[in-house]
């Protein structure tokens, strides 16, 4: 589980040190810690979820529609991240609502994703199983946020 969080966390000082590097450097380079978090994780999450042959053939096509899913919403946050890098020194109020307002949809989106896949996922599979997977993805998510929050910086007042 440490190279997702390192790949994260680098994504992360990536997405902030952006404004000083060529973007589409950058963004190449955030692409391929995506898809290597992506695949990480998707080995830890099938690891965690112990299922059975059969299961686990109806489970892994719907996860990886939901990971593809994910990443978008990645791309989004990664967005945000730059924009508030790129705002960082001259934070204005609109500039503040308005990275507030992403952060926010972006919020919403994740939950939404989350209750989407969690009612695909219970056509396929019991709800103790179900539970457990949105227990796997929230306890991975939540670390990987934790070591991606470290290198942003707090908003200026």
């Amino acid at each position: 589980m440490n190279k997702p969080l390192v790949a994260l966390a680098a994504l992360a000082a990536c997405a902030v040190a952006a404004p000083a590097l060529a973007q589409s450097s950058i963004n190449d380079e955030n692409q391929v810690l995506l898809s290597q978090i992506q695949t990480d994780k998707r080995a830890i999450v099938l690891r965690g979820m112990q299922l059975p042959d059969a299961e686990s053939a109806a489970f892994i096509p719907i996860y990886d529609e939901y990971q593809a899913e994910q990443k978008k919403l990645a791309d989004r946050t990664i967005a945000v991240v730059n924009k508030f890098a790129a705002n960082y020194d001259s934070m204005t109020d609109d500039a503040a609502n308005s990275i507030l307002k992403d952060w926010l949809s972006l919020e919403d989106a994740r939950n939404g994703l989350t209750k989407k896949y969690a009612k695909r996922f219970g056509k396929v599979l019991p709800a103790t199983k179900v539970l457990r997977f949105v227990q796997i993805e929230n306890k991975l998510n939540t670390v990987l946020a934790t070591q991606a929050v470290r290198a942003v910086p707090l908003a200026q007042p």
